[in-house]
């Protein structure tokens, strides 16, 4: 079952000025991270063991003042991740603008869990 992301109870772990929040759901992952696409930036995703856990959607959502984007305001990317099987992987993130040859101005790392009855669990670690 996948609960959509608005109805999500959200659980924020700081790091430095750009909090990392992720929610498991029954058997969704759902992880949201500030950005700003406007910079060029944009963060992008690398999953270890696509056995394990699968990329299902991803969405930008810009902040707005009253219901109108502002020009140069960040906002949040949402990914969300399914369940292949059981088994143990890593999600590297990485926020990066696409013409800057590898370099990257922030990674972050969550380490996975999925169990025999498909339930996912997650722990954001250092690397």
């Amino acid at each position: 079952m996948t609960t959509s992301i608005a109805d999500a109870q959200l659980a924020t772990m700081a790091d430095g000025s750009n909090p990392l929040s992720f929610n498991i759901d029954a058997n969704t992952l759902i992880v949201k991270l500030k950005g700003n696409a406007t910079t060029g930036y944009t963060w992008k995703y690398k999953i270890d063991s696509e056995d394990v856990i699968k990329f299902y959607s991803d969405k930008y959502d810009a902040n707005n003042n009253g219901g109108r984007p502002m020009m140069g305001a960040g906002g949040e990317q949402t990914f969300v991740f399914e369940p292949n099987k059981a088994g143990k992987t890593k999600i590297t993130f990485e926020y990066a603008r696409p013409w800057d040859n590898g370099e990257s101005a922030g990674k972050r790392f969550l380490k996975i869990k999925v169990d025999k009855e498909g339930k996912v669990s997650a722990k954001e670690v250092k690397k």
